[in-house]
């Protein structure tokens, strides 16, 4: 059974580098959020925990580094590449974080495909 479609955000809410776009969702069975981000032109979202100790990686939407070429947690200072979340620095290597599928619609909306653990709240 293929699943439907969860409308995110508009694409022109997400700018290169910019700020993230929450939504609330179920991991596992228990209640997280996940974000969405623009990096080098292409929509990505990852589950909202980081990988060390489980803590939201956000500071109140903020997830790129200044520089805006890496994430990084608030919390522990880990760093992610953000097209694969890969874990570059911070005590949680080298693991990654939790890829969710995304992709942009032609009406111009961030979609994000429900599967594996990670469903719509």
């Amino acid at each position: 059974m293929v699943a439907e479609a969860i409308t995110v955000c508009p694409s022109t809410a997400l700018v290169d580098g910019g700020l993230a776009h929450k939504l609330d969702v179920l991991h596992a069975g228990e209640p997280a959020t996940a974000f969405f981000i623009r990096y080098r032109g292409k929509v990505h979202g990852y589950l909202n925990r980081c990988p060390h100790m489980g803590a939201e990686l956000d500071w109140e939407n903020s997830v790129f580094t200044r520089a805006g070429d890496q994430l990084m947690c608030a919390r522990h200072g880990a760093t992610f590449v953000p097209d694969t979340g890969v874990c570059t620095g911070g005590p949680c290597q080298p693991s990654k974080l939790v890829a969710l599928q995304v992709s942009e619609s032609a009406a111009g909306d961030v979609l994000w495909w429900p599967g594996g653990k990670t469903a719509p709240a």
